[in-house]
Protein backbone atom coordinates (compact mmCIF):
# COMPACT_ATOMS: atom_id res chain seq x y z
CA UNK A 1 0.00 0.00 0.00
CA UNK A 2 1.26 3.41 -0.85
CA UNK A 3 2.25 5.63 2.02
CA UNK A 4 -0.19 8.27 3.09
CA UNK A 5 0.83 11.73 2.06
CA UNK A 6 2.25 13.73 4.91
CA UNK A 7 0.82 17.19 5.24
CA UNK A 8 2.59 20.11 6.92
CA UNK A 9 1.57 23.62 7.91
CA UNK A 10 3.63 26.16 9.85
CA UNK A 11 2.94 29.40 11.67
CA UNK A 12 5.12 32.48 11.48
CA UNK A 13 6.56 31.92 14.98
CA UNK A 14 7.16 28.14 14.77
CA UNK A 15 5.54 27.61 18.23
CA UNK A 16 4.59 23.92 18.54
CA UNK A 17 2.37 24.40 21.60
CA UNK A 18 0.01 26.65 19.69
CA UNK A 19 -1.25 23.85 17.45
CA UNK A 20 -2.03 20.76 19.53
CA UNK A 21 -5.38 20.44 17.75
CA UNK A 22 -5.70 17.00 16.16
CA UNK A 23 -6.07 16.84 12.39
CA UNK A 24 -9.23 14.78 12.74
CA UNK A 25 -10.93 17.74 14.44
CA UNK A 26 -11.03 19.61 11.11
CA UNK A 27 -14.49 20.03 9.60
CA UNK A 28 -15.67 18.12 6.58
CA UNK A 29 -15.23 21.24 4.45
CA UNK A 30 -11.49 21.25 4.95
CA UNK A 31 -10.94 17.50 5.03
CA UNK A 32 -13.04 16.56 2.01
CA UNK A 33 -13.05 19.71 -0.08
CA UNK A 34 -9.60 21.25 0.28
CA UNK A 35 -7.43 18.25 1.16
CA UNK A 36 -7.64 16.18 -2.01
CA UNK A 37 -6.59 12.57 -2.40
CA UNK A 38 -3.67 13.61 -4.62
CA UNK A 39 -2.24 15.52 -1.72
CA UNK A 40 -2.49 12.41 0.47
CA UNK A 41 -0.72 9.97 -1.86
CA UNK A 42 3.01 10.17 -2.43
CA UNK A 43 2.75 8.37 -5.78
CA UNK A 44 1.43 11.59 -7.32
CA UNK A 45 4.69 13.37 -6.58
CA UNK A 46 6.54 10.97 -8.85
CA UNK A 47 3.92 11.48 -11.54
CA UNK A 48 4.31 15.23 -11.29
CA UNK A 49 8.08 14.96 -11.50
CA UNK A 50 7.88 12.87 -14.68
CA UNK A 51 5.45 15.31 -16.26
CA UNK A 52 7.69 18.24 -15.38
CA UNK A 53 10.64 16.53 -17.08
CA UNK A 54 8.65 15.98 -20.26
CA UNK A 55 7.66 19.62 -20.38
CA UNK A 56 11.27 20.80 -20.63
CA UNK A 57 11.37 19.95 -24.33
CA UNK A 58 7.88 21.25 -25.09
CA UNK A 59 7.45 24.28 -27.36
CA UNK A 60 4.34 26.38 -27.83
CA UNK A 61 2.53 25.70 -31.08
CA UNK A 62 2.95 28.43 -33.67
CA UNK A 63 -0.33 29.67 -35.17
CA UNK A 64 -0.14 30.88 -38.76
CA UNK A 65 -2.90 33.14 -40.10
CA UNK A 66 -3.35 33.65 -43.84
CA UNK A 67 -4.45 36.99 -45.24
CA UNK A 68 -7.95 36.01 -46.48
CA UNK A 69 -8.90 34.76 -43.03
CA UNK A 70 -7.66 37.80 -41.15
CA UNK A 71 -11.07 39.48 -40.86
CA UNK A 72 -12.73 36.33 -39.57
CA UNK A 73 -9.87 35.74 -37.14
CA UNK A 74 -10.21 39.27 -35.79
CA UNK A 75 -13.91 38.72 -35.25
CA UNK A 76 -13.24 35.46 -33.40
CA UNK A 77 -10.62 37.20 -31.27
CA UNK A 78 -13.12 39.87 -30.22
CA UNK A 79 -15.66 37.23 -29.32
CA UNK A 80 -13.08 35.22 -27.40
CA UNK A 81 -11.88 38.33 -25.57
CA UNK A 82 -15.44 39.08 -24.48
CA UNK A 83 -15.95 35.51 -23.30
CA UNK A 84 -12.71 35.74 -21.33
CA UNK A 85 -13.86 38.96 -19.65
CA UNK A 86 -17.21 37.33 -18.82
CA UNK A 87 -15.46 34.38 -17.15
CA UNK A 88 -13.15 36.70 -15.24
CA UNK A 89 -16.17 38.67 -14.05
CA UNK A 90 -18.05 35.52 -13.04
CA UNK A 91 -15.31 33.40 -11.49
CA UNK A 92 -12.33 35.70 -10.97
CA UNK A 93 -8.60 35.53 -11.66
CA UNK A 94 -6.82 32.25 -10.97
CA UNK A 95 -3.20 31.67 -9.89
CA UNK A 96 -0.32 31.82 -12.40
CA UNK A 97 -2.09 34.39 -14.58
CA UNK A 98 -5.01 32.10 -15.47
CA UNK A 99 -8.77 32.68 -15.25
CA UNK A 100 -11.16 30.41 -13.38
CA UNK A 101 -13.80 28.82 -15.58
CA UNK A 102 -11.60 28.91 -18.69
CA UNK A 103 -11.92 26.07 -21.19
CA UNK A 104 -9.03 23.94 -22.41
CA UNK A 105 -8.97 25.89 -25.69
CA UNK A 106 -9.07 29.20 -23.77
CA UNK A 107 -5.94 28.25 -21.87
CA UNK A 108 -4.16 27.02 -24.99
CA UNK A 109 -4.98 30.29 -26.71
CA UNK A 110 -3.08 32.05 -23.94
CA UNK A 111 0.07 30.23 -25.12
CA UNK A 112 -0.02 27.59 -22.38
CA UNK A 113 1.17 24.11 -23.38
CA UNK A 114 -0.93 21.30 -21.89
CA UNK A 115 0.08 17.65 -21.52
CA UNK A 116 -2.35 15.03 -20.20
CA UNK A 117 -1.61 14.28 -16.55
CA UNK A 118 -3.60 11.04 -16.42
CA UNK A 119 -5.23 11.59 -13.03
CA UNK A 120 -8.04 9.04 -12.92
CA UNK A 121 -10.08 10.83 -10.27
CA UNK A 122 -9.96 14.22 -12.01
CA UNK A 123 -11.34 14.47 -15.55
CA UNK A 124 -9.41 16.58 -18.05
CA UNK A 125 -6.27 17.19 -15.99
CA UNK A 126 -3.14 18.52 -17.68
CA UNK A 127 0.40 19.45 -16.70
CA UNK A 128 0.89 23.04 -17.83
CA UNK A 129 3.97 24.89 -19.04
CA UNK A 130 4.54 28.41 -20.40
CA UNK A 131 2.07 29.83 -17.92
CA UNK A 132 1.34 33.58 -18.12
CA UNK A 133 2.74 34.14 -14.63
CA UNK A 134 5.04 31.24 -13.72
CA UNK A 135 6.66 30.91 -10.29
CA UNK A 136 10.18 29.48 -10.30
CA UNK A 137 9.73 27.65 -7.00
CA UNK A 138 7.23 25.21 -8.60
CA UNK A 139 8.42 22.44 -10.87
CA UNK A 140 4.99 21.40 -12.14
CA UNK A 141 1.48 22.85 -12.24
CA UNK A 142 -1.54 20.64 -13.00
CA UNK A 143 -4.81 22.13 -14.26
CA UNK A 144 -8.17 20.32 -13.97
CA UNK A 145 -11.12 21.31 -16.18
CA UNK A 146 -13.65 18.57 -15.35
CA UNK A 147 -16.36 17.16 -17.57
CA UNK A 148 -17.87 20.60 -18.18
CA UNK A 149 -14.53 21.96 -19.48
CA UNK A 150 -14.13 24.70 -16.87
CA UNK A 151 -10.88 25.33 -15.03
CA UNK A 152 -11.84 24.66 -11.41
CA UNK A 153 -8.69 23.23 -9.80
CA UNK A 154 -4.97 24.02 -9.88
CA UNK A 155 -2.34 22.03 -8.00
CA UNK A 156 1.27 23.21 -7.89
CA UNK A 157 4.24 21.00 -6.92
CA UNK A 158 7.27 22.80 -5.48
CA UNK A 159 10.93 22.13 -6.24
CA UNK A 160 12.70 19.37 -4.32
CA UNK A 161 14.79 20.41 -1.31
CA UNK A 162 17.67 18.46 0.18
CA UNK A 163 16.66 19.14 3.74
CA UNK A 164 18.02 18.92 7.27
CA UNK A 165 16.75 16.35 9.83
CA UNK A 166 14.54 18.99 11.46
CA UNK A 167 13.11 20.04 8.06
CA UNK A 168 14.29 23.61 8.61
CA UNK A 169 14.73 24.43 4.91
CA UNK A 170 11.25 23.45 3.78
CA UNK A 171 9.72 25.02 6.89
CA UNK A 172 11.22 28.33 5.80
CA UNK A 173 9.74 27.93 2.31
CA UNK A 174 6.44 26.86 3.79
CA UNK A 175 6.36 29.78 6.19
CA UNK A 176 6.78 32.16 3.25
CA UNK A 177 3.78 30.75 1.40
CA UNK A 178 1.72 30.47 4.56
CA UNK A 179 2.03 34.22 5.02
CA UNK A 180 1.23 34.97 1.38
CA UNK A 181 -1.80 32.68 1.20
CA UNK A 182 -3.10 33.94 4.52
CA UNK A 183 -2.80 37.50 3.27
CA UNK A 184 -4.50 36.79 -0.07
CA UNK A 185 -7.26 34.33 0.89
CA UNK A 186 -7.64 34.69 4.66
CA UNK A 187 -9.45 32.37 7.08
CA UNK A 188 -6.24 30.43 7.78
CA UNK A 189 -6.73 27.24 9.77
CA UNK A 190 -3.91 25.01 10.92
CA UNK A 191 -4.03 21.41 12.12
CA UNK A 192 -1.27 19.40 13.75
CA UNK A 193 -1.12 15.77 14.84
CA UNK A 194 2.33 15.25 16.42
CA UNK A 195 4.29 12.06 16.74
CA UNK A 196 3.56 10.62 20.20
CA UNK A 197 6.28 8.73 22.07
CA UNK A 198 5.56 6.52 25.10
CA UNK A 199 8.05 7.19 27.90
CA UNK A 200 8.30 5.02 31.04
CA UNK A 201 8.76 6.99 34.26
CA UNK A 202 9.29 5.82 37.82
CA UNK A 203 7.18 7.61 40.44
CA UNK A 204 6.90 7.30 44.22
CA UNK A 205 3.60 6.00 45.60
CA UNK A 206 4.39 6.28 49.33
CA UNK A 207 5.92 4.05 51.94
CA UNK A 208 9.17 3.98 50.04
CA UNK A 209 7.47 2.22 47.17
CA UNK A 210 7.62 3.19 43.52
CA UNK A 211 5.87 2.20 40.36
CA UNK A 212 6.47 2.64 36.66
CA UNK A 213 4.00 4.69 34.67
CA UNK A 214 3.92 5.43 30.98
CA UNK A 215 3.59 8.99 29.79
CA UNK A 216 2.87 10.15 26.25
CA UNK A 217 5.21 12.84 24.97
CA UNK A 218 4.26 14.84 21.85
CA UNK A 219 7.10 15.78 19.53
CA UNK A 220 7.18 19.47 18.46
CA UNK A 221 7.07 20.98 15.00
CA UNK A 222 10.64 21.27 13.73
CA UNK A 223 12.01 18.77 16.26
CA UNK A 224 15.32 17.04 15.66
CA UNK A 225 13.73 14.20 13.65
CA UNK A 226 10.83 16.11 12.16
CA UNK A 227 11.70 15.32 8.52
CA UNK A 228 11.59 11.58 9.20
CA UNK A 229 8.36 11.93 11.17
CA UNK A 230 6.74 13.60 8.18
CA UNK A 231 8.09 10.99 5.80
CA UNK A 232 6.76 8.07 7.85
CA UNK A 233 3.44 9.77 8.53
CA UNK A 234 3.97 9.81 12.29
CA UNK A 235 3.47 13.59 12.21
CA UNK A 236 0.72 15.34 10.23
CA UNK A 237 0.49 19.09 9.89
CA UNK A 238 -1.32 21.15 7.27
CA UNK A 239 -3.23 24.38 6.74
CA UNK A 240 -6.20 25.61 4.72
CA UNK A 241 -7.36 29.01 3.51
CA UNK A 242 -10.60 30.20 1.88
CA UNK A 243 -12.41 33.42 1.07
CA UNK A 244 -15.79 32.05 0.01
CA UNK A 245 -14.72 31.95 -3.64
CA UNK A 246 -11.48 29.97 -3.61
CA UNK A 247 -10.30 27.29 -1.20
CA UNK A 248 -6.59 26.52 -0.79
CA UNK A 249 -4.65 23.76 0.94
CA UNK A 250 -0.92 24.17 1.69
CA UNK A 251 1.22 21.15 2.55
CA UNK A 252 4.72 19.73 2.70
CA UNK A 253 5.61 16.27 1.44
CA UNK A 254 8.78 14.22 1.90
CA UNK A 255 9.65 11.56 -0.67
CA UNK A 256 11.57 8.31 -0.25
CA UNK A 257 14.90 10.09 -0.77
CA UNK A 258 14.26 12.53 2.10
CA UNK A 259 13.58 15.34 -0.37
CA UNK A 260 10.97 17.76 0.85
CA UNK A 261 8.72 20.05 -1.19
CA UNK A 262 5.58 22.11 -0.81
CA UNK A 263 2.27 21.55 -2.57
CA UNK A 264 -0.50 24.14 -3.02
CA UNK A 265 -3.95 22.92 -4.08
CA UNK A 266 -6.43 25.58 -5.26
CA UNK A 267 -10.13 24.93 -5.88
CA UNK A 268 -12.78 27.33 -7.15
CA UNK A 269 -15.66 26.98 -4.70
CA UNK A 270 -18.14 28.86 -6.87
CA UNK A 271 -17.76 26.41 -9.75
CA UNK A 272 -17.96 23.44 -7.39
CA UNK A 273 -21.09 24.76 -5.71
CA UNK A 274 -22.76 25.44 -9.06
CA UNK A 275 -21.96 21.92 -10.19
CA UNK A 276 -23.45 20.47 -7.01
CA UNK A 277 -26.54 22.64 -7.41
CA UNK A 278 -27.04 21.38 -10.99
CA UNK A 279 -26.84 17.83 -9.73
CA UNK A 280 -29.30 18.60 -6.94
CA UNK A 281 -31.73 20.18 -9.40
CA UNK A 282 -31.58 17.09 -11.57
CA UNK A 283 -32.42 14.70 -8.72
Amino acid sequence: MKKLFRLLALTTLFFPTAFRTQAQDAGNFYQNLLISEEMRLEENSGKAQDSAGKLLDSKPETIKIKGPKLRKHTSVNKKTAQQTEDKKETYGNAPFGLIWGSSISDVKNMGVVLEAAGEKDYVNSFSASFLPKPVNEFRDVVLTFGEDDKLWRIIAYGNFTQDTPNASKILAVYNKYYKLLSQKYGNAKQFYTPKVTNVDKTVEIGGGKTKTVTEQVEEPIGGKNFLNELQTGEAVLYSTFENGKVGVALAVNVDGQNRSYIIIDYKNLKIMQARDQNTLDAL
